[in-house]
């Protein structure tokens, strides 16, 4: 584990502290909602959903949350101006406190939350996702103009994925089409609580350069760091292939031929159990991705799926728990007023 020589800054969200040495703050989660053909979502355009299921999920986040120690923001994902408008109203209306992610890949939406979230008045709890090279002049105008201070910075250079080609990106111009770097363009934006992003990567493609980018974000900026690491299992085309195998073994068959029904029992009772194996095989490395990041010193992560809350939240309290361990040896102590070690050991 480390401590950082570099001061580091802790930006507070309602209550909710992020940054910091490691061990003084647990790590802080963030679940996506409203994705992709979620469930819950009936109108993607308009923003329709269950608003009972997403309340639930959004309950259970918040029961777990107080149960083991490790803080919650949410992220909400819209393709429409529309649809941003209705998930932020519903989110608001069942949680006047908690800090919220602005995600989107249609610019123009993005841009309207930026608005909609000063209009209506929390703005402070906003945090716009992400400075990045593909951001539009629009976008930075909209960003600037609106009350949003805090927001995602993306360190996402698809030139070079080392943490030399990742730093360039943060602190330099003339990368990825944009002539300031993705810091410079975040504080004349009106960012003054930036989130670096290390921009998980997959496998064979950088993925270890976005693991060392922690270090060096915490290290020389000081800012708090993390990032959507599951996006590395989500990209690994094998593990998405194998998942999908509903192919037998032949070993399990061996010697069988000729005996009524018990290749069909047999077939029958190991594909049902193999579903559940392979569905723990994808678990486990879309979990484990993260406790790499959380060890080495990331201080946001956001997860995926809400669903996966469960799994998540209990592998992160284990790695806090171990962290702050580690970090008194070398002169840090929790500064939080709740932490996994306060409830669970």
């Amino acid at each position: 584990m480390f401590r950082f020589d570099k001061e580091q800054f802790v930006h507070d969200f309602n209550g909710t502290k992020i940054g910091g040495q490691p061990g003084e703050y647990p790590t802080v989660l963030a679940a996506s909602i409203f994705y992709n053909k979620h469930e819950i979502v009936l109108d993607d355009e308009k923003g329709e959903i269950d608003k009972a299921k997403a309340e639930a999920l959004w309950n259970r986040c918040q029961e777990l949350s107080d149960e083991v120690g490790i803080p919650h923001f949410i992220q909400i994902l819209a393709e429409s101006s529309e649809a941003f408008e209705s998930y932020i109203d519903w989110f608001c209306g069942i949680d006047d406190k908690t800090a919220f992610l602005m995600d989107s890949s249609v610019p123009a939406a993005l841009a309207h939350a930026c608005e909609y979230v000063t209009e209506t008045g929390v703005a402070d709890r906003a945090i716009y996702n992400s400075i990045n090279g593909s951001i539009q002049p629009e976008n930075m105008d909209v960003l600037a103009k609106s009350d949003v201070n805090a927001a995602i910075v993306l360190a996402f250079n698809p030139a070079d994925p080392s943490v030399f080609g990742r730093e360039k990106v943060l602190t330099e111009g003339g990368v990825a089409g944009q002539e300031l770097g993705m810091l410079e363009i975040a504080e004349k934006c009106g960012i003054t609580r930036p989130i670096l992003d290390t921009a998980a990567t997959p496998l064979g493609l950088g993925s270890g350069g976005a693991y060392r980018e922690i270090l060096a974000c915490k290290a020389i900026h000081g800012y708090p760091t993390g990032g959507a690491y599951h996006n590395m299992t989500v990209s690994w085309t094998w593990l998405r292939r194998w998942k999908g195998t509903k192919k037998t073994p032949s070993r399990q068959l061996a010697g069988l031929e000729g005996k009524d029904g018990l290749v069909e029992q047999l077939t029958h009772h190991y594909l049902g159990g193999l579903d559940g194996m392979r569905q723990a095989a994808w678990s486990a490395p879309d979990i484990g991705c993260n406790m790499v990041a959380s060890t080495l010193g990331a201080d946001l992560i956001m997860y995926g799926p809400i669903e996966n809350v469960e799994a998540m939240i209990t592998a992160q309290a284990y790695i806090d728990i171990v962290i702050l361990e580690a970090a008194r040896d070398l002169g840090l102590d929790v500064l939080a007023e709740d932490h996994p070690i306060f409830k669970l050991i």
